[in-house]
């Protein structure tokens, strides 16, 4: 883990939950604030218990996501989903499929995964893009998502069969 790697992904996270994305902050954050999540994110990767998935142009990480492994051996054939995000000055250039499309090649080819989950809340629109890339909602946890005082959205469970 090198601290460029930190400090791009923790400054594309501050970006994108300041410009309105749900990526398990709330605008608004600052970069000391996200950091240190950034950083156990990554520890779990270095270890090998999650996988990272980034999407690039050039040299600059323009999305990324992480595909993070279930503790149960029994649900080793699936992960989750977790943080998914791009960079929010090119949002509708389609990275969002480019990484998802990332995403699967690394699920199917290099994890041999049978599906995909991952959870994303109410009032951002996201279910919609998720929904045509293949995802369908399996459940829903009711104003599990706290904004702010008064302010709940809930929690979509999205899965996606690969297999």
């Amino acid at each position: 883990m090198t601290a460029e790697l930190v400090n791009e992904l923790t400054d594309l996270w501050v970006r994108v939950t300041n410009a309105g994305g749900s990526a398990g902050f709330v605008a608004p954050v600052t970069v000391p604030e996200v950091r240190p999540t950034t950083v156990s994110i990554l520890s779990r990767v270095i270890d090998g218990t999650d996988t990272l998935v980034a999407l690039t142009e050039g040299e600059t990480i323009v999305g990324w996501t992480v595909l993070a492994s279930n503790d149960s051996p029994p649900r080793q054939g699936w992960r989750t989903l977790r943080h998914v995000q791009v960079d929010p000055d090119r949002q509708g250039a389609g990275l969002g499929g480019r990484l998802l499309a990332a995403v699967d090649t690394v699920a199917r080819s290099v994890l041999d995964l049978e599906a995909l989950s991952l959870k994303v809340r109410t009032g951002t629109g996201a279910e919609e893009f998720y929904l045509r890339h293949g995802f369908v909602e399996v459940g829903r946890l009711p104003r599990a998502v706290r904004i702010s005082a008064g302010d709940y959205r809930d929690d979509i469970i999205m899965w996606r069969r690969l297999k």
